[in-house]
């Protein structure tokens, strides 16, 4: 009798420090989980092919919501060599846009994600005049570049919603203070809006816009390459 109280106290407290053991691991878990998610707010800074600032909030240590906005504009003016001549190209690149995308890490214990979400392009434009350097002989008669006159081509996005898909590395509301990481994806986008105007000697490549338009009808796709600086704000 005295063995079998002895072996069943003995096998009371063998089970009575499993359940400490699970209670204990599943507690760490919880609590690991908690402070991982307690960290809500976050902060972005994008340098790539659409540079600007995001706001994340975090649900939990996978999903984040992220809100953001883009703007980048940059003046051209250069000389380049096409079919054997100078030409000055001179021009802007503008963009301008708010975005709102969801963030998904699928494994714990990787800061791998999946991104989605839309954008509305405010300014998408690439806009130049492409102006020849040096005079054109036809003939007997010679040209100066300003008796030549110039070609304006311009490429528009503005004014549409676009959405877009993603992958990447790196947190919005990183569990340091300080997190790194690389976006890569695209826009999805309604064809671009293409003028082509020319003056004076070159007034017949206004006759091309049409042709050039269904050539870049197929242009749907704005590619997205993003390095990221995050920083945790709570």
């Amino acid at each position: 009798m005295k063995q079998k109280t002895t072996l069943s106290f003995f096998l009371l407290c063998l089970g009575l420090l499993n359940f400490s053991n699970k209670t204990l691991a599943q507690a760490t878990l919880n609590n690991t989980l908690q402070g991982q998610s307690s960290h809500k707010i976050g902060l972005a800074l994008n340098l790539g092919t659409t540079p600007g600032i995001e706001l994340a909030y975090a649900f939990n240590p996978k999903i984040a919501a992220r809100l953001g906005y883009s703007y980048f504009k940059y003046d051209v003016n250069t000389t380049t060599t096409t079919s054997g001549e100078d030409v000055k190209l001179g021009g802007k690149i503008n963009l301008s846009m708010a975005t709102v995308a969801l963030e998904y890490h699928p494994f714990t214990k990787s800061s791998f994600k999946l991104i989605g979400g839309a954008s509305y392009f405010d300014k998408g434009q690439v806009s130049m005049v492409v102006s020849p350097t040096g005079s054109y002989t036809f003939g007997s008669t010679t040209f100066s570049p300003d008796q030549m006159g110039n070609v304006q081509f311009t490429v528009d996005y503005s004014t549409q919603y676009a959405p877009f898909a993603g992958i990447g590395f790196g947190r919005t509301v990183p569990t340091k203070r300080v997190g790194f990481g690389i976006e890569i994806g695209t826009y999805y986008t309604q064809s671009p809006a293409v003028t082509l105007t020319g003056e004076k000697r070159l007034s017949s490549m206004s006759e091309q816009q049409a042709k050039v338009q269904e050539n870049l009808k197929d242009w749907q796709y704005w590619p997205v390459v993003n390095l990221r600086l995050a920083i945790r704000l709570d």
